[in-house]
C-alpha cells in the first residue's frame, strides 16, 4: 500500500499528460484553421488559374505574318551606287557596306529589319528579317524563314 500512495502522489507523469494534451489541442486547432481558410484558398487559387488561362490566350491581334510588306524597288545596287556617290565611300568596302546596312536598315518594312545585312541573287535583293525572326521580305514578298528557297549571303 505504501508504493501505491508513493505513485499517486508522484507528480512526474503529470507532466507527460500535460505535454500529449497540449500537442493534441494545438493539432486540433491547427485542423480547425485549415478547414477554415481552404474554402478560400481554392477559391483564390481558381481565380488565380482563370486569370492566367485568360493571359496565356490573348493575342494581339493576328500574329501571322503579311503575304507581302511595302517594298521602295530598291536593290543592294541601288544603295552601293548611293553610298558611293552621295557618301563619298566609293573603293572603300567597309564605308559601302556601313552605307548599305544604314540606307537598308532605314528603309525596312514595319514589322521587319536589315540588322542581318542580307541579300540574296541577282540583282542581289535587299533581305529583310521579320522581327521575330520567322520570316523573310525579299522585293516585298514574305516568306517564312524555313520555306525560302534562295540563296541569303551576308554582306
Amino acid at each position: 500500500m505504501n508504493n501505491f500512495v508513493k505513485f499517486i502522489k508522484n507528480e512526474s507523469g503529470a507532466v507527460t499528460v500535460d505535454w500529449v494534451v497540449l500537442t493534441a489541442s494545438i493539432v486540433g486547432i491547427a485542423i480547425a484553421v485549415v478547414a477554415l481558410i481552404s474554402g478560400g484558398v481554392q477559391s483564390a487559387s481558381n481565380g488565380v488559374n482563370d486569370g492566367l488561362t485568360t493571359a496565356s490566350e490573348f493575342s494581339f491581334g493576328d500574329t501571322t505574318a503579311p503575304a507581302s510588306t511595302e517594298w521602295n524597288g530598291m536593290n543592294y545596287w541601288d544603295y552601293r551606287g548611293i553610298a558611293e556617290t552621295d557618301y563619298g565611300a566609293a573603293g572603300n568596302g567597309g564605308a559601302t557596306a556601313g552605307w548599305i546596312q544604314t540606307l537598308a536598315s532605314a528603309d525596312a518594312p514595319e514589322g521587319f529589319n536589315y540588322n542581318d545585312g542580307l541579300w540574296t541573287g541577282d540583282p542581289r535583293s535587299i533581305v529583310y528579317t521579320s522581327d521575330d525572326g520567322n520570316n523573310y521580305s525579299v522585293n516585298g514578298e514574305v516568306t517564312a524563314v524555313a520555306d525560302f528557297q534562295g540563296d541569303v549571303n551576308p554582306l
